[in-house]
């Protein structure tokens, strides 16, 4: 483990992160509005960005929803990468998704499309989420192959990521599958009311003590703002739970020492009971969504392992 990310753990640890997670829904909430106030993506800004560093950004609407793609030339390219942001479906994307999204376009030579997705702190509930989602995937397989499309996720949107397609599935396969998945950290929040989600409360609890970023106490508010009262597919708050049938290969990223990595093993036994490809990487004692970030060197080599399986 390098020096840098023990230093920059060590200051998250310091700095009390977690406690963000241990507000109750209508705290999570008020924090959540807090950030989407705040200007993180400017068009007319992110367009003059695109012309000084020669590339094109285009600006598309999907039922409501902001989608931008990233690309190297004015016509669409032969491959696209699908990106899902992360932030719990409640909050917005950051500086980090764009500049990530930005940097697999140029080392792709692929287009990058990028969804402002709805967020369950707008008095919404999650099927909104991956009905858009689903649409906007939609919408890129009539430019691209759907084997020309890759997806993906970080954290809540590595979620979503495997979910649109569990959802696809469940709708009926209107659309055909993605070349592949890559999922990064992705988890469930599962009802704690079945006996049979003890085992899984008790393996995310045991990680606690490590995760140096998320508290397992949010996994329980998470699904109340995401759910609500609503009659929803345990599927769109598990993604273990769903149909997994003809999935593409799907890549997992974990890092050792967060909370989710516990729900490595279930989607293991999910894909294998559907005989779906999968590969499961994990990052030795690294934390949530380590990929992300390039400023430690565990981080950039997984980012640009992971650019390396967008190229193909």
């Amino acid at each position: 483990m390098s020096l840098t990310y023990k230093l920059a753990a060590c200051l998250v640890r310091m700095l009390g992160v977690k406690k963000m997670f241990l507000k109750n829904k209508e705290e999570m909430l008020e924090y959540a509005r807090g950030e989407n106030a705040k200007v993180v993506f400017d068009l007319a800004k992110a367009i003059k960005r695109a012309k000084r560093r020669n590339y094109y950004l285009i600006d598309k609407d999907v039922m409501g929803s902001r989608l931008i793609s990233y690309q190297k030339n004015q016509n669409p390219s032969q491959g696209a990468v699908f990106y899902l942001f992360g932030g719990g479906m409640i909050t917005q994307p950051d500086k980090l998704d764009f500049a990530l999204a930005e940097r697999i376009m140029e080392k792709t030579n692929k287009d990058v499309w990028f969804l402002f997705y709805p967020l369950c702190s707008e008095d919404l509930k999650v099927d909104k989420t991956y009905e858009v989602s689903l649409r906007a995937y939609g919408v890129m397989t009539k430019t691209y192959k759907a084997e020309n499309i890759s997806v993906l996720g970080f954290s809540s949107g590595a979620d979503l990521a495997i979910g649109i397609f569990l959802h696809n599935n469940a709708l009926g396969r209107p659309y055909p599958m993605p070349g592949k998945i890559i999922s990064v950290s992705p988890g469930g929040i599962p009802d704690l009311n079945l006996p049979e989600n003890k085992e899984i409360w008790e393996k995310v609890n045991a990680l606690k003590s490590k995760d140096v970023m998320i508290e397992p106490t949010y996994l329980i508010t998470a699904r109340e703002i995401l759910k609500g009262d609503k009659d929803l597919p345990e599927y769109m708050l598990d993604g273990t739970k769903g149909d997994f049938s003809d999935f593409p290969k799907t890549y997992f990223y974990y890092g050792s020492d967060e909370c989710l990595y516990a729900y490595a093993y279930e989607f293991k036994k999910a894909l294998e009971n559907y005989k779906a490809p999968y590969e499961i990487i994990v990052g030795k004692g690294m934390c949530h969504c380590y990929p992300l970030v390039r400023f430690f060197k565990e981080g950039r080599d997984a980012q640009d392992e992971i650019i390396e399986l967008l190229k193909y």
